[in-house]
């Protein structure tokens, strides 16, 4: 009786039992559909976040480099700085020699010798030379 009920609706069954597969295959496309939007979704976010993330650290190494750039200067100014002091206390160490060349750059005036052959040969700043020049030439 049961097996007489199965084979007179055989095709009721299998129709049944195909749109069953159908449908769960729907189902799965549809969950399938879902996870890959969700993930889409997140690998966006995340590239957004890098992006993001790259564009702060760019602003960071800008500033970095602005930085730097400023204490190089300063740098520089100070070894200037420094140079200046030591030729400063070289003169200062040289006092009597100092003198002596004072000397000699005023003979020097006295007979006629130009300006950059007293820079040359005394080692004196052109200012001073200026002032040596102006008071004992010729």
């Amino acid at each position: 009786m049961f097996i007489d009920f199965l084979l007179s609706n055989f095709e009721i069954f299998i129709f049944l039992s195909i749109l069953f597969i159908v449908v769960a295959f729907i189902l799965l496309f549809l969950l399938q559909l879902q996870s890959f939007k969700s993930n889409k979704n997140a690998i966006i976010e995340y590239a957004q976040s890098i992006d993001n993330n790259y564009k702060e650290i760019k602003e960071y190494l800008v500033v970095i480099g602005n930085l730097l750039e400023n204490q190089k200067k300063e740098i520089s100014n100070i070894s200037e700085k420094i140079v200046f002091t030591e030729r400063e206390i070289n003169r200062l160490g040289n006092i009597k020699g100092t003198e002596d060349i004072l000397n000699i750059a005023i003979n020097m005036a006295r007979q006629g010798n130009s300006k950059q052959e007293i820079i040359d040969k005394t080692g004196l700043r052109e200012d001073e030379v200026e002032a040596i020049y102006t008071y004992y030439k010729k």
